[in-house]
């Protein structure tokens, strides 16, 4: 009797030990966007100017309480109203575009919207700075800022015109990421690259990039790739190869961590300085920054990172002057 009482209190203890532990972490759990899916899905027509938006992913969304006739829990027609305000710097509403969402594996996949005042009121943008406003129940809760700037067409084979391109966190932030964060795993960098031009070219251009330690300047790895350059944001993938190694022996994270200390990524496009994207490792992990530290950062600014369910790492490196 004794010894099946004491089961019943361990059983009881651990069932609140869980409890606790997810009420902390729902606590500490903030409704956020996906900065991966960010880059991935926000654009503006080159040719028309209008902002678009695909799929993208959230963290942290509490279920609705006003339930949905349909398969989204947030839903236009009925159910949460999950939004994002597309507004000018100082704060003038645009447009307002209103998803369908739901839960899969853990994330809320946004995945289609209707515009308040049809598509047809989603005109095109004029050069100047702007921010996409995610709001649950038109209380805001994350912010993406971006800026636009606009050229005359100069491509005599096409009709005369203006063309678009939008900037912001694209040209603003390189990443670094490992497999499964294993030090045995190929190291990767990552960045965003565009033509900022007024016509589209079909002419590929080198690149160089070198992993740099800055304790003596030592070029840990390097690649030499040829990218084919668009008027758009293309995610660009880079992989280092130690020196003297062949093109197949890929520097791993594991050489990266072996020393703490400052390390630099350095870039050239067409044979010009593109950026460079400076970080520290310390005790054999590289550090976050920026906005990537949760307990400096606003969780309206917070950058995102949720790899499989929040599993893993990766680390955005604000790309220096």
């Amino acid at each position: 009797m004794k010894h099946s009482l004491t089961i019943r209190i361990l059983v009881l203890t651990f069932a609140l030990l869980l409890i606790g532990s997810a009420g902390a972490q729902q606590q500490h759990c903030a409704p956020g966007i996906s900065f991966w899916k960010l880059l991935d899905g926000v654009r503006v027509g080159y040719n028309d100017g209008r902002l678009n938006v695909d799929r993208l992913y959230a963290v942290c969304l509490p279920t609705p309480t006003q339930a949905s006739a349909s398969n989204y829990p947030y839903d236009p027609d009925g159910g949460g109203k999950l939004s994002t305000f597309v507004k000018t710097a100082d704060g003038k509403l645009l447009n307002t575009y209103v998803w369908y969402a739901s839960s899969v594996g853990g994330l809320w996949e946004l995945s289609n919207f209707k515009v308040v005042g049809g598509y047809d009121s989603v005109k095109p943008l004029a050069a100047g700075n702007y921010v996409l406003e995610f709001a649950l129940e038109d209380k805001p809760f994350y912010r993406f800022p971006f800026s636009v700037s606009v050229l005359k067409n100069d491509d005599p084979y096409q009709p005369a015109g203006t063309r678009w391109l939008i900037e912001g966190a694209w040209n603003e932030y390189g990443n670094i990421f490992y497999q499964r964060n294993d030090p045995k795993s190929t190291l990767r960098f990552t960045t965003w690259v565009q033509d900022k031009s007024g016509h589209v070219s079909k002419n590929a251009v080198p690149s160089d990039i070198k992993l740099i330690r800055a304790r003596d300047g030592k070029v840990l790895g390097s690649a030499s790739d040829s990218l084919r350059l668009e008027p758009r944001w293309q995610q660009a993938d880079f992989y280092f190869v130690p020196p003297g190694g062949d093109k197949s022996n890929y520097l791993t994270a594991g050489d990266l961590l072996a020393e703490d200390g400052r390390y630099t990524v350095r870039l050239s496009i067409n044979e010009k300085p593109y950026g460079e994207y400076p970080f520290t490792v310390k005790g054999g992990r590289i550090q976050l920054q920026g906005k990537q530290i949760r307990e400096s950062t606003d969780s309206m600014n917070y950058i995102v990172d949720y790899l499989s369910g929040g599993r893993y790492t990766s680390w955005w490196i604000p790309r220096g002057k």
